[in-house]
């Protein structure tokens, strides 16, 4: 007789496989966006708030998240070599038929998706880094001032998040997560600083300063009209928040706010974002 801890595991097998048998019967027919809107920008960073209003305000569809990338993430082989983009968008193609597409982790192949989709348009979300890295560690559980990383803090990280704070695959490097996780946040405003010319940008503190003036803004850039008021939704937490009341020096402590600002410092200027000195 099977176990408690069996029957759960065989509860989970069984709905793993319904699932993927509902997105494989979903997908029959499917085709993906040939023109989409394709919303980036470091995870935490406001992507999501943005593309969800975004999309309710236009009445536009949207894509918040590639749902299998949350469960078995497998972008980083696109990467390393191992899957070409029009491989990992057609195993991905429910999601990326909408007209809308947010997906942070996105972010770090702007020249692999502009070559697939010529007639896509990007939009890049950038949030300060130290505001940006608070509240991934937040999402996380995990402190900001410490040295490195022990099994205490790694346990619950995901692989999708693991691909998150663990860069080496993109061929980045750090002394510890907080200096791994600063390289990230270069990586993905290099992104939109080299390529300005065809990604329009939206600063997370503009959004917060003024959400609906931002969101009708964006609206007319991207040729969609807002036809729906969503004052009422602007509020609403589509993340889990993190906790702004904790100063970046309290949460990083003098050591790593200092790495974050060092390795960062000449984009977040070029941004506009003061550094501490």
């Amino acid at each position: 007789m099977a176990t408690p801890a069996e029957k759960r595991s065989i509860c989970g097998t069984v709905r793993l496989f319904l699932d993927r048998m509902s997105m494989g019967v979903r997908t029959i027919g499917v085709r993906v966006h040939p023109a989409p809107i394709i919303m980036l920008g470091n995870q935490k960073s406001g992507t999501t708030a943005i593309a969800a209003l975004l999309s309710e305000m236009t009445g536009v569809p949207a894509t918040l998240d590639l749902k299998k990338e949350m469960k078995e993430p497998v972008i980083d082989r696109v990467k390393t070599g191992g899957l070409s983009m029009a491989e990992f968008v057609t195993l991905n193609r429910l999601d990326f038929s909408q007209p809308i597409i947010k997906e942070p982790s996105l972010s770090a192949f702007y020249d692999e998706l502009a070559d697939y989709f010529p007639r896509a348009t990007f939009v890049m979300v950038i949030r300060d880094p130290r505001d940006n890295l608070r509240s991934i560690l937040n999402r996380l559980k995990i402190p900001g001032n410490l040295e490195r990383l022990t099994d205490n803090y790694t346990g619950e990280i995901t692989r999708a998040w693991e691909l998150i704070i663990d860069g080496r695959w993109l061929g980045l490097t750090g002394g510890n997560y907080i200096e791994m996780l600063a390289e990230r946040w270069n990586y993905v405003t290099d992104s939109y600083l080299e390529n300005s010319d065809s990604i329009h940008l939206v600063k997370y503190e503009d959004f917060v300063g003024d959400k609906i003036g931002t969101l009708e803004s964006l609206a007319r850039t991207l040729n969609l009209e807002p036809k729906h008021d969503v004052s009422h939704r602007v509020d609403v937490q589509f993340q889990p928040a993190g906790d702004k009341s904790v100063r970046w020096d309290e949460f990083f402590g003098p050591n790593n706010l200092a790495a974050i600002e060092r390795i960062c410092g000449a984009r977040m200027t070029t941004l506009g974002y003061k550094t501490s000195h």
